[in-house]
């Protein structure tokens, strides 16, 4: 599983490497992708449709995220899972929150100039709403999944995070803060950090859990790997 989990993570990660290159040099093909996915979400812009999804496409947003995270964070706490809880709150803060930033400044991409219906201050690339979704929803729903063993209820959680990603990574390019390839790039580099995440928690879970045993502290975070 671990291996699977690795070798899936660098397939992502190459991804992103490859959507980088290709807007730090400016390629061709990453403005034909740009250019098509944005003439097609674009369309049909409405007054009320903008209005609505610029207030959804917060579900996203790195500041609620941050929210939920804490939330989320506070929960495992309460139910004794402080190795998982430690887990989950520094992969959100370090990946959508520090790593993310200093790609964006790497990067240095403005946003699109074409229809923008939101305002953002921040450099483009890569996008921090599809970045903060995707580690999110996409750590709670394969956690779900694989302490879950009861297929539908798998299926249904990958489908809902999914839905709830892809949501978000199409209102960014419908509000015009963010090209298709930030967006792709966002996805990609989020799941990459997931998948590593995951396989870092199960390393060195049981060694966090024989130190909180010597202070007293009984940890009750689940393995995740069977």
């Amino acid at each position: 599983m671990k291996k699977t989990f690795n070798i899936t993570a660098f397939i992502f990660l190459l991804i992103f490497l490859i959507i980088a290159a290709g807007v730090m040099t400016g390629s061709r093909w990453v403005e034909k992708i740009d250019l098509s996915i944005i003439s097609l979400l674009q369309a049909n812009v409405t007054e009320t449709g903008a209005s609505v999804i610029s207030i959804l496409t917060n579900i996203g947003g790195v500041e609620e995220i941050i929210i939920f995270t804490l939330a989320a964070v506070i929960i495992l706490f309460i139910r004794k899972m402080y190795v998982a809880g430690f887990w989950f709150g520094l992969t959100v803060f370090v990946s959508p929150g520090v790593l993310v930033s200093i790609i964006k400044l790497i990067v240095d991409r403005d946003r699109p100039d074409f229809l923008r219906l939101a305002f953002e201050s921040s450099q483009s690339f890569p996008s921090g709403h599809s970045t903060a979704s995707a580690v999110f929803y996409g750590l709670i729903a394969v956690s779900l999944i694989l302490l879950i063993h009861t297929l539908w209820k798998r299926v249904l959680i990958g489908i809902l995070a999914l839905a709830l990603i892809s949501f978000v990574m199409a209102s960014r390019i419908y509000l015009g803060v963010h090209f298709p390839t930030d967006v792709l790039a966002g996805f990609s580099f989020g799941t990459a950090s997931v998948l590593f995440s995951l396989v870092l928690y199960q390393s060195v879970r049981t060694k966090f859990q024989a130190w909180l045993s010597t202070k007293n502290i009984q940890d009750k975070s689940p393995s995740l790997f069977h």
